[in-house]
């Protein structure tokens, strides 16, 4: 008789368990397209995690990535509320807007400058992979760990619903995936931490190919011989800044440079004393400016940008990197001292153009001036 019971259970079991697998797999679908799309490692994390907790994703309450730096655990990011009040109000507001999983991930992508602080905790904390943890045993061992760990990291993981699966990467584990329902205390079912560790699988895949994105990224960014920005991100920024100050009515400075007689240079003393004399006046510029300010723009030819800087400002700046590259010579290892002279020129918004080309062509024309009037000098437009 017993038998006859048991069996439509057992078939409701079965029929759910499908189902749960068929969600999962939809899910894992949906996240490793977002992951594809982010290309950074930012984004590519914060796709992640957005779907390990989404109510539409995995319904996780919490969720953190670490990565193993210098041999320790690092945590690169994490999403979820720290307390039951902030879980019961942002599970309210999604509720009622209903989002998808890619209008959840773009919304919050766009307010990660206002960092939780669940994610400051997390970015926050190095984890000795030696340890107890859900967290370090799933690095050290390499497997999926659920409902375990003698320690739950000073208490911010839920030990009782943690889930951690190692990231596996091409040839060793780069890290943790870990989250836990610590607000609903629901145990995750067998699907889900199928789902869990095939995602984070994919995910350690995922972060060496934004790790690898993020250095050719930033090799085109940056000019090799001069360590200055390169002229594809000098594009990027001055179009940026621009747009930012006729937005919001602050100024933005341009100083063209030109290294005079180089040609002369090189014929006379040889290629390499020339891209010795233009590293060490990458250096030179590097030293005085901010980041993101300097660039190569060709050959001898250098830019700087000056964010909200005003006219009496911007002559100031230009005296200042004038003499940062010429006050000294340069020394030539066994050979003579190069003495370093170039011609600047100087333009801003607003006052000067009304836009990115008219901003360049003022700068590039007082740059011009300051050659006609005999070079080695400062001509502002």
């Amino acid at each position: 008789m017993s038998s006859e019971h048991e069996a439509p259970d057992e078939l409701t079991q079965l029929r759910g368990e499908v189902v749960s697998l068929r969600h999962g797999i939809a899910m894992l679908h949906e996240i490793s397209t977002l992951v594809r799309l982010a290309q950074e490692l930012e984004p590519t994390i914060y796709a992640v995690l957005t779907g390990v907790t989404a109510g539409v994703g995995l319904s996780m309450n919490r969720a953190a990535i670490f990565l193993e730096r210098g041999g320790v655990l690092e945590g690169i990011g994490g999403v979820g509320p720290l307390s039951e009040d902030e879980a019961d109000r942002i599970w309210r507001s999604i509720e009622k807007e209903a989002p998808d999983l890619q209008t959840l991930y773009e919304a919050g992508l766009e307010q990660r400058e206002r960092q939780g602080a669940f994610d400051r905790i997390v970015r926050s904390m190095r984890i000795e992979p030696r340890g107890s943890s859900a967290l370090a045993t799933a690095f050290r061992q390499g497997r999926l760990v659920f409902e375990s760990g003698e320690e739950d990291l000073e208490g911010l993981f839920d030990h009782k619903t943690v889930l951690a699966a190692p990231l596996r990467g091409a040839d060793r584990i780069r890290g943790v995936l870990v989250a836990d329902r610590r607000f609903t205390g629901t145990l995750a079912d067998a699907a889900t931490r199928l789902v869990f560790d095939l995602l984070a699988d994919h995910t350690g895949r995922a972060v060496e190919n934004a790790e690898r994105f993020e250095v050719l990224a930033a090799e085109a960014r940056t000019d090799a011989l001069t360590g200055l920005g390169s002229r594809r991100s000098f594009g990027e920024r001055l179009d940026l800044m621009v747009s930012n100050a006729l937005a919001s009515g602050s100024a933005v400075g341009l100083l063209m440079i030109d290294l005079d007689d180089f040609k002369r240079l090189n014929d006379t003393h040889g290629h390499p004393v020339g891209d010795a004399v233009l590293s060490e006046v990458g250096r030179r510029l590097l030293s005085t400016l901010r980041a993101n300010e300097g660039f190569r723009y060709g050959g001898e030819e250098l830019a700087v940008l000056l964010p909200g800087v005003r006219k009496e400002g911007l002559a100031s700046a230009a005296r200042r990197v004038f003499t940062a590259m010429t006050e000294q010579v340069f020394e030539v290892p066994a050979g003579p001292s190069i003495e370093i002279r170039c011609s600047l020129g100087g333009a801003m918004i607003p006052g000067c153009a009304d836009d990115v080309a008219g901003l360049v062509r003022e700068a590039d024309t007082a740059l011009l001036r300051a050659k006609r009037e005999g070079k080695h000098r400062i001509c502002l437009a």
